[in-house]
């Protein structure tokens, strides 16, 4: 029991001096370790370099349960030059070149697939003809006056497995994309951005090309291009029938997805071209058809990326701008099915400030605690430039449906500090031209490819930082949520116990108790206890209705449980149950 008495002293001593707003240096709330060595089987200059611009897609193209990477390549910015494309295949967790083996297949005389030289700007994974395996299709910029196969979009096919279960790679098939127009005159494609998906309900998937307009002739003017599904993969440009003018009119078109922003049940398409980011909304009168286009971002957004970041189930978007980047929330829909946005929320700098211009993005849960962050890139895909470095914004979450403010976490404010999470420096985030963040190794948590300036390189999740104490359920009444996450709670590791979704500006209770089925006293002086008790502690709730602290590791083996209640209207609510397993 000594040791019982010394945790609950140091977690009172903790609770007195804390607040649940506090930011500060060295939260090493997820940590990664440079794995390029065991985990990419070619030199790592062999995919990116000074020279050579990449973009990735990834997913698992043979099925094996590994997932793979696709790189496509050019020569940096805004330039003409062509570079061969790269597979990336994972070997039982080691990225290994297969680019002849299963990427060279092509119906075009002469072509090479991937090892064709091609000007690709982006990539997506995508099951194109809906037999489950998945294809690539990338999208080409500045290819004027070159033949249709070279200048155009390019599809690739999965062939899938033969009949003895051999995969047997990708082909690309010119035929299913179509001849692109700028009015009347064929012109080549100059997609800086593709999107994929079902835009019209048929259970199939359509693409979205932004147009990048840059080095653009004036006859070659295509504007961005909905590309409609026949079905079997084969793609027909239908914009002028379900775009207006305004949506395919296009400045400097740089990123886009398609998603449903309005939770409608119907894909909107968001683009973003250097300047003001935009919603095309699906009508649902006639799905399939865009009749209403909502300026999201008035600013200049570079490149805008769509994710859910506060866990209410709608897509928010975050803002690459030439000065500051920000988020905006989504909050609901107007009479007209329109998104009403938030405020613009800046990223939180713990030192310094945003350095200019940001590339593509990713939004993924890097911890594995539900909440999103994001990663974005540096490289300036018009100017170039490998002087910036990448900035990863960690989601410290918070009550369901906030405004919440990501942080650029850092280690303290010395130019030698890690940079947005543990393990990774200036060093090795500089210049960066994509990221891909998926789980390489299976081991359960994401991964991080970057592909540079210097070079490509494997930056894997130590894990050790997103383990979450067992959640016992039976909470209610009420919405209040407790959880506990970040290291082992071991010698020398640290969590945090958060309550969240309670009145805001109150005094919420926390229980600790040693039983794991404690008995309930439901008025006691006015507020539910538990026995036998460990500790009873009020905790004042911040704006968002949100509290939390560290929690310690060491001094195990035991367990305490937890719980919390918060005043609610005339009544109160319960919180889930923890567990807190503290180890030795």
């Amino acid at each position: 029991m000594q040791s019982i008495r010394l945790w609950t002293f140091a977690l009172s001593a903790t609770l007195a001096g804390s607040t649940a707003t506090a930011q500060s240096f060295g939260n090493a709330w997820v940590s990664f370790k440079n794995d390029t060595a065991a985990r990419l089987a070619v030199l790592p200059q062999s995919v990116s370099k000074i020279d050579t611009e990449v973009d990735f897609a990834h997913g698992d193209l043979d099925q094996d349960g590994f997932t793979d990477l696709v790189v496509v390549r050019k020569q940096p910015a805004e330039t003409v030059g062509k570079r061969t494309n790269v597979l990336l295949m994972n070997v039982a967790g080691v990225l290994t070149d297969k680019t002849a083996q299963f990427a060279s297949a092509t119906d075009v005389v002469g072509d090479q697939g991937f090892l064709t030289p091609t000007n690709d700007r982006d990539v997506v994974g995508v099951d194109v003809d809906g037999d489950g395996w998945l294809d690539v299709v990338t999208a080409v910029v500045i290819s004027f006056g070159d033949p249709k196969h070279i200048s155009h979009p390019r599809v690739y096919r999965n062939l899938g497995d033969d009949v003895n279960g051999n995969w047997l790679g990708l082909r690309f098939e010119n035929g299913r994309m179509p001849q692109l127009f700028a009015g009347t005159v064929a012109a080549g494609g100059n997609a800086c951005g593709i999107a994929a998906g079902d835009v019209d309900g048929d259970q199939d998937e359509d693409l979205f090309l932004v147009d990048y307009d840059s080095a653009e002739p004036a006859n070659q003017d295509t504007g961005h291009r909905l590309l409609i599904n026949d079905g079997n993969g084969f793609f027909a440009d239908e914009s002028a029938t379900r775009l207006t003018a305004s949506m395919i009119a296009s400045a400097f078109g740089t990123a886009g997805s398609i998603v449903d922003m309005n939770g409608d049940g119907h894909k909107d398409i968001v683009r973003s071209q250097n300047g003001p980011a935009d919603v095309y909304y699906n009508n649902p009168n006639n799905v399939g058809s865009f009749n209403l286009m909502q300026n999201a971002y008035s600013g200049s957004a570079y490149f805008v990326g769509t994710g859910d970041l506060n866990k209410d189930g709608r897509i928010d978007i975050a803002i690459g701008d030439d000065v500051s980047d920000v988020v905006r929330y989504n909050t609901g829909v107007d009479a007209l099915g329109r998104v009403i946005w938030s405020t613009q929320v800046p990223y939180k700098f713990l030192t310094s400030g945003d350095d200019g211009f940001a590339n593509q993005m990713v939004i993924d849960d890097l911890d594995g605690d539900g909440w999103n962050e994001v990663v974005q890139t540096d490289f300036d895909v018009q100017g170039g430039g490998c002087n910036r470095y990448t900035h990863i914004y960690h989601n410290p979450g918070g009550a369901v449906g906030a405004s919440i403010q990501l942080v650029h976490e850092r280690e303290n404010a010395s130019a030698s500090a890690w940079l947005g999470a543990p393990g990774l420096k200036y060093d090795d985030l500089n210049g960066t031209y994509n990221a891909a963040v998926f789980d390489l190794d299976n081991d359960g948590d994401k991964d991080m490819v970057l592909g540079r300036c210097s070079g490509t390189f494997v930056w894997t999740n130590d894990g050790n930082s997103n383990v979450c104490q067992p959640d016992l359920g039976f909470g209610g009444p009420g919405d209040a949520t407790l959880e506990c996450c970040g290291d082992p709670l071991e010698s020398g590791g640290q969590s945090t116990l958060a309550l969240s979704r309670v009145t805001p500006n109150s005094n919420a209770t926390l229980f600790a108790a040693m039983a794991s089925s404690p008995t309930f006293v439901p008025e006691l002086n006015g507020t539910l206890i538990t026995l036998p008790i460990l500790l009873v502690l009020n905790v004042p709730t911040n704006a968002l209705g949100e509290f939390a602290l560290p929690v310690p590791g060491g001094l195990g083996p035991f367990s305490v449980y937890v719980q919390a209640v918060a005043p609610s209207g005339a009544g109160f609510e319960v919180s889930n149950a923890l567990r807190l397993d503290f180890l030795p």
